[in-house]
């Protein structure tokens, strides 16, 4: 008689523990996924400024970032700065839904330092970062964000998730201006 008590007591003992397993393991919060979907928390870049500081996209986090790719001798690119710029000086201070204030990593693949120094110099853009890689297309971030041509934009929430990609820069004010609170 006790041997069959005991008995089903193991296998009540060991249902139970099965289930405690499956709770535990439902309750589990998974890491963020790195990626470049909507939703997935964005590769890290982290490149040389002007004075070989190093920025890194992760230290802006809490704000809404334009990630740009792009060079110097990319005419649409440059011709985007006007736009950029101007949506920077816009919205650079506004309250949005996914972070405070907007900001541009803005991230250049050229292998020519003086060249982007003086570019960069010459649009007068004033936001704070402005990057290079000189790997130019063998640089990490290119390969972590599947750049194949350039400019390419990505906009960064302030979690450092993806929110979109592809950008158009006809399109940003409208973006942003949906983001707001």
């Amino acid at each position: 008689m006790l041997n069959a008590i005991f008995s089903n007591m193991k296998t009540q003992f060991i249902y139970l523990g099965i289930a405690i397993l499956m709770l535990v393991g439902a309750c589990k919060v998974s890491a963020p996924i790195v990626g470049l979907q909507a939703g997935n928390l964005a590769p890290e870049i982290s490149a040389s400024k002007a004075d070989n500081s190093i920025a890194k996209l992760s230290e802006m986090r809490g704000k809404l970032v334009l990630v740009e790719f792009w060079d110097s001798n990319n005419t649409g690119a440059k011709k985007n700065h006007f736009e950029i710029q101007r949506m920077y000086m816009k919205f650079k201070q506004t309250e949005f839904k996914e972070g405070t204030g907007f900001d541009i990593y803005s991230i250049s693949i050229d292998s020519d330092k003086a060249l982007w120094e003086k570019t960069v110099a010459a649009e007068g853009t004033t936001w704070a970062t402005n990057v290079i890689d000189t790997k130019a297309w063998n640089a990490q971030p290119v390969l972590d964000y599947k750049i194949a041509s350039l400019p390419k934009y990505f906009l960064i929430n302030g979690k450092g998730e993806i929110i979109n990609h592809n950008i158009l820069t006809t399109d940003l004010e409208q973006i942003l201006t949906k983001l707001k609170d």
